[in-house]
């Protein structure tokens, strides 16, 4: 695990359940030398070479995780050595980074009504809004114009209705180009730097 470093807290899950805890006292590129907590020292007793281990650490990345087998048993300074192995990948649930938004913008149905509507949340794959006095579908496809002075010029694209709620709504981009979306992503990231 590359992301492994000195101190990390380390959590240890055996074949048979048992959970012990520790920290990374040395690592090299193949090898971990855990400090096992004293709480799990009688479970340490019963590792032995080769036993098979779940490993999570919270590193300075976030948790990883990774599959590993123990080198050596544990010795006279409460310490076990285990394999340091690739952490397993984790599958990405968001592509984009959402952040609260204020800003107000105007969306226009296919019937070529247009609507004032009030940001929620936005990422530069979609947007949560409300709006007053007007319903919208679950899978209609709407046209979204964003305001010039909040992205440095006017962004509109096409949606689609992604989730309804009362007057709550999260609209998908459906065909923004890598310009406007650069423009939404760096505004995402300007409010989440003001945090």
């Amino acid at each position: 695990m590359k992301e492994i470093r000195k101190n990390h807290i380390i959590q240890m899950i055996t074949a048979d359940n048992n959970k012990l805890e520790g920290i990374v006292f040395d690592y090299e590129n193949d090898r971990i030398a855990v400090l096992i907590a004293y709480e799990s020292l009688f479970q340490a007793r019963k590792l032995n070479e080769l036993d098979e281990l779940s490993v999570i650490a919270n590193t300075h990345l976030g948790i990883k995780k990774m599959k590993s087998h123990v080198i050596d048993k544990l010795n006279s300074s409460n310490c076990i050595v285990i394999e340091n192995n690739e952490a397993i990948p984790v599958e990405q649930k968001r592509e984009f980074v959402r952040v609260l938004s204020n800003i107000t913008f105007k969306l226009k149905k296919e019937n070529g009504n247009i609507i004032e509507c009030y940001c929620m949340n936005i990422s530069g794959g979609g947007i949560a809004f409300c709006i007053n006095n007007e319903m919208l579908k679950l899978g209609e496809n709407v046209t979204i114009s964003l305001p010039e002075d909040e992205f440095e010029k006017q962004i509109i694209t096409n949606a689609k209705i992604i989730k309804v709620y009362d007057n709550y709504y999260v609209a998908k981009f459906e065909d923004l180009n890598s310009h406007d979306e650069d423009k939404i992503v760096k505004y995402v990231f300007r409010l989440i730097a003001k945090k």
